[in-house]
């Protein structure tokens, strides 16, 4: 099967931090279009990363068996589901501010959104170290 997790990781990586990077400018410009096209990339961003975590997950049991250390794949898979479930709290409480059973925390979801983008840094860091480091994914297909 063709390893279809590195072609899915990018678009989370770019959809979420691009989000992050324009809420902050509508916090800067006070522009709620802004605001709106972040919303939007959160969105795209976390259904992208779901797909991510599912695609990772598929291909995590062909790359076990390839000698990849146990403890270098949950690492990354740790850092994944840690960033799926900060930027998922970004979308809840962005939400619960949309439907009114909260005040607009701004300056909270930007805050979380750039603690996101750091978890999402370090696990990407992490699969690029699974991939260059270890050959992950490379190996299986070099040895066919």
């Amino acid at each position: 099967m063709h390893p279809i997790h590195p072609m899915i990781v990018h678009f989370p990586i770019a959809l979420l931090i691009t989000s992050v990077a324009f809420d902050f400018v509508a916090l800067w410009w006070r522009s709620e279009r802004f605001r709106e096209t972040a919303f939007s990339l959160l969105v795209l961003g976390l259904l992208s990363a779901g797909l991510a975590i599912v695609t990772g997950h598929v291909e995590e049991e062909a790359v076990e068996h390839g000698g990849i250390p146990e403890r270098a794949l949950e690492i990354h898979e740790m850092l994944g589901f840690a960033t799926f479930w900060v930027f998922a709290i970004v979308l809840a409480l962005r939400l619960a501010v949309h439907v009114g059973v909260i005040r607009d925390k701004h300056i909270l979801t930007l805050t979380l959104g750039i603690a996101g983008v750091m978890v999402l840094l370090a696990a990407s860091y992490f699969g690029g170290d699974l991939v260059y480091g270890y050959g992950a994914g490379v190996l299986a297909l070099t040895t066919r």
